[in-house]
């Protein structure tokens, strides 16, 4: 009786004797080898980034320790990280890749309008840029003085002044390049845009080589400036294979330009209130005992590297596809990418984070336990790096569905929950510190994280995926 059970529900359905992987990769993105392949490509250009990054971490502590002029250096690029950081690629593409798709979907006629467009905020980009840093370039000993060191005495004030004129060059070729990036994988364009963070890593790696035997901590600034010229260099070329089209014009005047200023405001504010809440985590865990605040920071670098691998690559090479199909009004295309992009980073971000909790104390002692670093520092990493696990499934859903909006040209919606994300986590921070320590604000930061995923996915699917039309 229960085969002829089977064999009625085979005849029914016929799916009922698929091997369980065969409907794994048909619920995947492992369906679309294109995407796969996409996909894979931008992790591996991650994954060398970050091993790139931590070989040149471990160089330029061997060079210059926690010196004097390390100290320097740190304070002259700060402005430029935080230049970098507000006008990121990263920044750029979440607006401007939905802005572009809505030419690039059209005839022909359409990608030129497209291309003029592009050209437009290349040309903005350049000139924002270039004035900025050079306002910065000529106001570097104030700001020096005055904002970011004004303890240093005179001998380290000239020093970090001239250090942030050096680099200062590369935020501003980090600024187009970052813009190039965007322009590629708008494009569906990823493998010279994945080759830039390796390769800028072994620009400064060349520096601190090559250079600061001769010329000391002036060799790791001009390190920076040749990364960021081998950032733009093996990018430059994608825009010929991509067909673009360069036009001497800039934005003024264009609605697409007017668009992409009305989405990039709120961008800015929700990626720079990740820098705001990490800022509130150390100062909250001052009043840890010491050791606290350096166990946050291992183990928050440790965590990332699952969801950079799983989360950020395979939403950067979706969120171009779901943007062209919300600009083609292709809204059961949307909603089937969507879906299957959802299944696989869930089914990858879990496993990595079950893996994380069970075996954070090998982990820790694998990657940081030598020197200085000892048992001691690795069981207080290991016990932070458990409940930081928890952001390892909600930073990979989150990188998903906070494109869904931005791909629906939507950007106040994930600005607003990301606002309430923040106020979450520095209110557990809080309340968790005195009874779990260090661990308490890694696991506050995992709750918040998570909570802001599951409010953005919500949204999404009330707004976006079950909308029938």
């Amino acid at each position: 009786m229960p085969h002829n059970r089977r064999w009625q529900n085979w005849v029914l359905d016929p799916r009922a004797f698929t091997p369980w992987w065969r409907r794994f990769i048909s619920a995947s993105i492992l369906v679309e080898r294109s995407l796969t392949i996409s996909a894979l490509v931008v992790a591996a250009g991650f994954f060398a980034s970050k091993v790139l990054g931590l070989v040149r971490e471990v160089l330029v502590a061997r060079a210059f320790g926690t010196s004097s002029a390390m100290d320097a250096f740190r304070v002259a690029n700060t402005f430029s990280d935080t230049l970098d950081s507000v006008i990121a690629g990263t920044t750029i593409a979440a607006v401007f890749i939905p802005v572009f798709s809505t030419h690039f979907v059209k005839d022909e006629a359409g990608k030129r309008e497209g291309w003029r467009f592009a050209s437009a905020v290349l040309n903005d980009m350049f000139l924002l840029v270039t004035a900025v840093a050079g306002l910065g370039i000529l106001l570097a000993p104030w700001l020096i003085g005055a904002l970011l060191a004004p303890g240093f005495d005179a001998a380290q004030r000239e020093l970090a002044t001239n250090l942030m004129r050096v680099v200062l060059l590369a935020a501003i070729v980090l600024g187009v390049s970052g813009t190039i990036t965007g322009i590629l994988h708008a494009t569906n364009r990823f493998a010279l845009a994945a080759l830039a963070g390796p390769l800028h890593n072994v620009g400064v790696i060349f520096g601190v080589i090559f250079l600061v035997p001769t010329m000391g901590i002036f060799g790791l600034a001009w390190g920076i400036v040749i990364g960021s010229l081998l950032h733009l260099g093996i990018q430059a070329p994608g825009l010929v294979r991509a067909g673009m089209v360069w036009f001497p014009t800039l934005g003024t005047g264009q609605r697409s330009m007017r668009e992409l200023f009305r989405l990039l405001g709120p961008r800015i504010i929700t990626t720079n209130l990740g820098s705001i809440t990490l800022l509130l985590r150390n100062s909250i865990g001052s009043f840890l005992p010491v050791g606290s605040i350096s166990a946050l920071g291992y183990a928050y670098s440790l965590w990332q590297f699952p969801e950079t691998l799983i989360g950020t690559a395979i939403a950067v090479v979706v969120f171009p596809r779901l943007a062209q199909r919300v600009a083609a009004a292709d809204m059961p295309g949307f909603r089937y990418l969507y879906r299957i992009t959802l299944f696989s980073i869930l089914s990858l971000a879990i496993p990595a984070a079950l893996v994380t909790i069970l075996f954070a104390e090998p982990i820790v002692a694998l990657v940081f336990q030598r020197g200085a670093f000892d048992a001691n520092s690795t069981a207080l990493t290991a016990q932070v790096l458990r409940f930081y696990a928890l952001a390892i499934v909600g930073e990979a859903l989150l990188e998903l569905v906070a494109r869904v909006f931005y791909a629906n040209h939507d950007s106040k919606t994930p600005m607003f929950v990301a606002i309430g994300g923040m106020v979450l986590k520095v209110t557990l921070m809080v309340a968790l510190r005195d009874v779990l320590g260090a661990a308490g604000l890694a696991l506050a930061y995992g709750i918040g994280v998570t909570s802001e995923a599951v409010v953005l996915w919500f949204l999404s699917q009330k707004r976006f995926v079950r909308q029938r039309r």
